[in-house]
């Protein structure tokens, strides 16, 4: 466990990082390549004067509807450590920490399904859209590091023992077993403590209990409101690339051979923010760390990530 977590926060350390120089571009030639591989594709014609990603090493990217492995790999990967998640939640009785922890898995599990959903079948990726394959590896190692991140230490370390037990006997179908009668009732009466604690933060009493109560309250609420505000979003980018006037639009243009034009969302948050999608994640990201930290797990937990 204490190897997987020095990787996990590596992870996050050297993530951190390479944002800040990339933002600040601290390191001109590293930042733009940073910046270029933060893009995933998007945004990337017309956008290269010096002609440097003709070099070979611009070239090694990979289809942009391979984004949708990242939804794939969370959505399995966070699956099992919410499932030890729940298990540790019964056998640890009322313990806000872990409770809490296993409440914001729950709350990834939800988002990044959702993601799933809409990457499968909403969004429309540009034909012949291609990413960088640094770019593709990060996110992939992204939605690794998370479910681990947000995990209780007891169901991060059980986690990594059925990881290390796949391993030794040569299979994945071991990352979850033995799954015994035991087991299920157990994960299910953790969800149970998850649901109760989600709407009374219980485990704890005076302004210890009015504090945890509006942190893990007001965060359920702002990843609800997040999650709703992205898939609104979400559909409303994807109506305008794929909409059936919107397509004979561009098919004509492209005829007369002008050049490509985009459609312009309007409406909600795209009259206020000029991403309101990603806009909407940072909120629902920010709703679990509440939870997170209201729970008493946030210093040992998400802050870490």
């Amino acid at each position: 466990l204490i190897q997987a977590s020095r990787v996990v926060n590596g992870f996050w350390l050297i993530f951190f990082g390479l944002s800040v120089v990339a933002d600040l571009n601290l390191v001109p030639g590293l930042s733009g390549f940073l910046r270029a591989v933060a893009k995933r594709g998007k945004d990337d014609e017309g956008d290269d004067p010096a002609g440097k990603r003709r070099r070979p090493w611009w070239q090694v990217t990979v289809p942009h509807g391979w984004f949708t492995h990242f939804y794939v790999v969370g959505v399995l990967w966070n699956a099992v450590a919410l499932f030890h998640s729940l298990i540790e939640c019964a056998w640890a009785g009322s313990d806000p920490s872990v409770v809490g922890a296993a409440l914001a898995s729950t709350l990834f599990q939800a988002h990044v399904t959702r993601r799933l959903y809409e990457s499968a079948f909403v969004s429309i990726h540009r034909p012949g859209g291609r990413m960088h394959v640094v770019g593709y590896l990060i996110g992939v190692v992204y939605y690794i590091c998370v479910p681990l991140t947000l995990a209780h230490p007891l169901a991060a370390a059980a986690v990594v023992g059925s990881v290390a037990d796949a391993r030794r006997r040569g299979s994945i179908a071991y990352l979850l077993e033995p799954i015994d009668g035991t087991k299920l009732d157990a994960a299910a009466d953790g969800a149970r403590r998850v649901l109760k604690f989600a709407f009374t933060a219980s485990g704890r009493s005076g302004v210890g209990a009015l504090m945890s109560g509006f942190c893990v309250a007001g965060g359920v609420y702002a990843w609800w409101v997040g999650n709703a505000h992205q898939h609104r979003y979400h559909v409303a980018l994807a109506e305008l690339r794929g909409g059936e006037k919107r397509r004979e639009y561009v098919e004509k243009k492209e005829r007369e051979g002008a050049a490509k034009e985009y459609g312009v969302p309007r409406g909600g948050w795209f009259e206020r923010v000029s991403c309101p999608h990603y806009a909407a994640e940072v909120l629902l990201y920010a709703g679990i760390c509440a939870v997170a930290c209201g729970s008493g797990f946030g210093a040992a937990g998400i802050a870490t990530g």
